[in-house]
């Protein structure tokens, strides 16, 4: 179960491109409903967008996640003929955009092929799907060497970069390790499950304080060894802060999962980015169910706490009525 939801990006581009386009032929159908005119989002004034990149780094795709506007992110609501007049404006080839890690620009992305050009098929076809959330091929120029796969975030406009507040990654495990026996002991987790999973903890310079905010994942160990979704589980990811005045961090957020795998909503950070344009990053988590689609979910911190601000598709397929 781990390894799946960890692979879920390049599992998803696989099936997204040729292996897709054997299954099910087809391209977005003028048969698909509208959205209502009021719901649907005008690009007249091409508003801008966010984007996730993903997939290997040789080849990645670009797929919209949301539009940027009013300091919020929020789904974008189109028809079939919408979201080929979205194809048009932003998977246009040639068109570049910045992207980012970690709430930083690391270079830019260069669209190489839209989703639906004419003269050639479709970039990607769905099973028993007519529309599809349109994807783009893109060329990856950015500093450093990603990874075998990519997962970053790009953009129409300049994102707000917060400042790097380092720390040494054993003091972010230290901290993060005292937090997360704090957390597992005020949900009633024994002892001996927290040890025996795996722990996993990063600063991300959100902005929020003057000290970076920690995220913290613990994931059982077992999880890729699991045959049964009704096997025992456990799960947790915490954030933690440090607000001004406070001696020590404190949790500003926490998920945990403790019973059958089945019933689990599992969460993983993913990355910190400026959505909002309020100066302070947003953090990215990815959720999913045993055997279930990914989405994400972008926390905001308000108030001294992370709460949601958006959730993303779990499903790219359209058909089931306009959106």
């Amino acid at each position: 179960m781990g390894r799946r939801r960890l692979l879920a990006t390049t599992l998803i581009l696989t099936l997204g491109c040729d292996k897709a386009r054997q299954l099910a032929g087809g391209s977005a159908s003028a048969q698909t409903p509208e959205a209502p005119a009021a719901a649907r989002l005008d690009l007249t004034s091409r508003p801008d967008m966010l984007f996730q990149v993903y997939g290997e780094r040789d080849d990645p795709r670009m797929i919209p996640v949301g539009v940027l506007r009013n300091g919020k992110i929020e789904q974008i609501t189109l028809g079939a003929s919408g979201w080929k007049q979205f194809d048009d404006l932003y998977g246009k080839v040639g068109a570049q955009y910045p992207v980012y890690q970690a709430g930083h620009a690391i270079g830019h992305v260069t669209v190489r092929q839209g989703m639906w050009e004419a003269g050639k098929d479709p970039l990607y076809t769905l099973p028993n799907c007519e529309l599809m959330v349109p994807q783009s091929a893109v060329t990856l120029d950015a500093s450093g060497r990603p990874g075998y796969t990519v997962s970053l975030f790009a953009s129409t406009r300049a994102l707000h970069e917060a400042p790097v507040t380092p720390m040494a990654q054993g003091e972010v495990d230290r901290i993060g390790r005292q937090v997360a026996e704090r957390v597992a002991a005020a949900v009633g987790l024994d002892r001996a499950v927290v040890d025996s999973l795996d722990f996993h903890a990063v600063a991300a310079s959100t902005g929020v304080s003057r000290w970076p905010t920690i995220v913290i994942t613990m994931i059982d160990r077992r999880a890729d060894e699991q045959s049964s979704a009704h096997e025992h589980t456990s799960h947790l990811l915490i954030v933690a802060d440090r607000g001004e005045g406070a001696s020590e961090y404190a949790p500003t957020f926490k998920h945990v999962v403790d019973g059958d795998a089945s019933t689990g909503d599992f969460r993983r950070y993913i990355d910190d980015v400026d959505v909002a344009g309020d100066g302070t990053a947003e953090l990215v988590l990815e959720g999913w169910k045993f055997g279930g689609d990914t989405f994400l979910q972008f926390l905001q911190y308000t108030n001294g706490t992370w709460t949601e601000l958006f959730r993303g598709r779990s499903n790219w397929c359209l058909d089931d009525g306009a959106r």
